[in-house]
């Protein structure tokens, strides 16, 4: 295995405080957010759609999803496009700082008490980068999730 293998790179970005970070293989671009055309009676976590080049881009709202608190009105955030299975969706966040190479070697799977419920989900690994602790979350299973829930009967 070369040494290349071992590191991978991470669009790592906020919300609040905290850093997380998608695989950039499922990353297809990041634009500025735009306004967005609300979706009627859509889940809670769905900011609405955009026009993306012509097409509808679904638009996730990361802090809702996560139930955190709202972003401040004056922060201006970005949308990270990832290629999910259906369609390109795009999830709201509050800033993106960089992306990072990040050695497998610096991954560890989460504490249990850490992802406990859903969280242990989508969670895939913590990575110690350069005196941070970023949360890696694997974009598409946040998406199935949201499906998983709005089907599931009497929903949660």
């Amino acid at each position: 295995m070369s040494a290349a293998a071992d590191i991978r790179q991470y669009v790592v970005f906020k919300l609040g405080e905290e850093q997380y970070g998608f695989d950039v293989e499922n990353v297809r671009e990041i634009h500025n957010f735009e306004e967005v055309a609300k979706v009627h009676r859509a889940a809670n976590h769905i900011e609405g759609v955009m026009n993306l080049r012509g097409k509808l881009l679904t638009v996730v709202n990361l802090r809702r999803r996560f139930q955190m608190e709202p972003a401040p009105s004056d922060l201006a955030q970005k949308i990270v496009v990832i290629e999910a299975p259906d369609a390109p969706v795009g999830f709201l966040v509050d800033e993106v700082v960089e992306v990072a190479r990040i050695p497998d070697a610096s991954l560890e799977k989460p504490p249990a008490y850490v992802t406990s419920g859903i969280e242990a989900e989508y969670v895939t690994n913590i990575a110690k980068h350069e005196d941070r602790l970023i949360t890696i979350v694997n974009p598409v299973r946040i998406l199935e999730l949201s499906t998983d829930e709005e089907s599931a009967p009497g929903g949660r």
